[in-house]
């Protein structure tokens, strides 16, 4: 859901095998500006902001992996977040 959120792209809008995941994952972290939503970024988007939406794509890219085992556990993703919103804040 972060993935769709923060790229406002639904799964099903891929070409052939290319899947919302895979295009977030093969733009991050080089491309953050070609995949997040351009509302949620200010215009010039200063180099902290694109981190911090970068962090948060890949926190919801460890959430969809494909392994339930190698997926992060929900404790992890809340301590993860806590701290991208620190970082957000001091930008």
């Amino acid at each position: 859901m972060l993935l769709e959120t923060f790229s406002r792209r639904k799964p099903n809008e891929f070409d052939g095998d290319l899947s919302l995941k895979q295009w977030v994952s093969y733009s991050l972290p080089e491309a953050v500006m070609d995949i997040v939503d351009v509302n949620l970024v200010t215009p010039q988007g200063n180099q902290k902001e694109l981190d911090v939406v970068a962090s948060i794509m890949k926190v919801a890219l460890d959430c969809c992996a494909e392994s339930p085992a190698r997926r992060t556990n929900m404790k992890d993703v809340v301590g993860m977040l806590q701290k991208i919103k620190i970082q957000l804040l001091a930008c």
